[in-house]
């Protein structure tokens, strides 16, 4: 079975995990936060040009060689790296971010980007393999192989709105995958599964924004039955909670909560998903914690 095309990119929002000690989000989202201003987009960037007939041959991935590694049997040297550690200051991301009996990340960087393998299942075996382009301190492309047959099944670009951490994302892909399409992107500033930020699955023109300081607290897609997310940031404007509602009814389907150290390296993710009850049941709601791990830059 094929993982799904946003694999990468929605891997966290998709696990049974989490649970939440800061501030929820959804707490931050029904407070009136004085100085926050709706904001439209004021430019609309052109449709994406249609599929060429190979359009991932620029790509250069590395050999997916059969990783049957476990947890326990996790490789002992660290990934290389051309980015130098920064010994006073937070590292540009972890080496490794798993979840007990779920997924498993593996990063390697290198001073242009990086590659991710990810375990979906966390049966020892690499399902998804994914590459990482950055400029300045932003991700500017993702390319996503599905199933590291080394072919790009889908292309995430996105361009940050100015002063602020929304972005507009154009997502190449093939008919199999959704085909070319625009999505609409929350920049979170680090590497935690949801790099290189969380998704609406909405063009940018069909999505009310709020933004507070550049960032956005709140986001939710026009009309009716729409998707609706709230985030929170700490004193130093970093991701402190994420909160979701699935069809915009009120009711906080994912939520995630994120930890970090002195020097700014995220070092606790938590992850809540309710599930709704059926026939008048109870929902359910799992949490899980991941274990971030820095070991390649030590």
């Amino acid at each position: 079975m094929r993982s799904s095309p946003f694999a990468l990119v929605l891997l966290l929002a998709s696990i049974p995990g989490c649970g939440d000690d800061g501030e929820p989000a959804g707490d931050a989202a029904a407070k009136s936060i004085v100085g926050e201003t709706k904001i439209e987009p004021t430019v609309q960037p052109p449709a994406p040009a249609p599929l060429p007939e190979d359009p991932f041959a620029e790509d250069e991935w590395e050999a997916p060689a059969a990783d049957t590694e476990t947890d326990a049997a996790a490789p002992t040297e660290p990934p290389a790296t051309v980015m130098p550690a920064v010994a006073d200051g937070p590292w540009p991301g972890p080496c490794k971010l798993s979840y007990k009996g779920g997924p498993i990340l593996r990063f390697k960087y290198t001073d242009a980007g990086g590659t991710v393998r990810t375990d979906a299942d966390g049966d020892g075996k690499v399902d998804v393999c994914s590459k990482f382009d950055r400029k300045e301190g932003h991700t500017t492309r993702i390319s996503i192989d599905l199933d590291c047959n080394q072919k790009t099944d889908l292309r995430i670009e996105p361009v940050l709105e100015d002063g602020t951490n929304l972005a507009t994302a154009k997502v190449t892909a093939t008919e199999a995958n959704g085909g070319n399409r625009q999505m609409t992107m929350i920049e979170l500033g680090l590497f935690a599964g949801l790099e290189p930020g969380f998704p609406i699955a909405a063009p940018r023109a069909n999505v009310d924004a709020t933004v507070k300081d550049g960032r956005v607290t709140k986001a939710a897609v026009k009309g009716e039955g729409g998707d609706e997310v709230a985030l929170s940031y700490d004193k130093d404007g970093r991701i402190k909670g994420l909160s979701e509602d699935t069809g915009g009814d009120g009711t906080i389907d994912r939520k995630f909560a994120y930890r970090y150290d002195a020097k700014g390296n995220v070092t606790r993710i938590d992850v809540s998903v309710t599930t709704p009850g059926v026939g008048g049941a109870k929902g359910t709601t799992k949490k899980q914690t991941a274990t971030v791990d820095y070991s390649c830059w030590k």
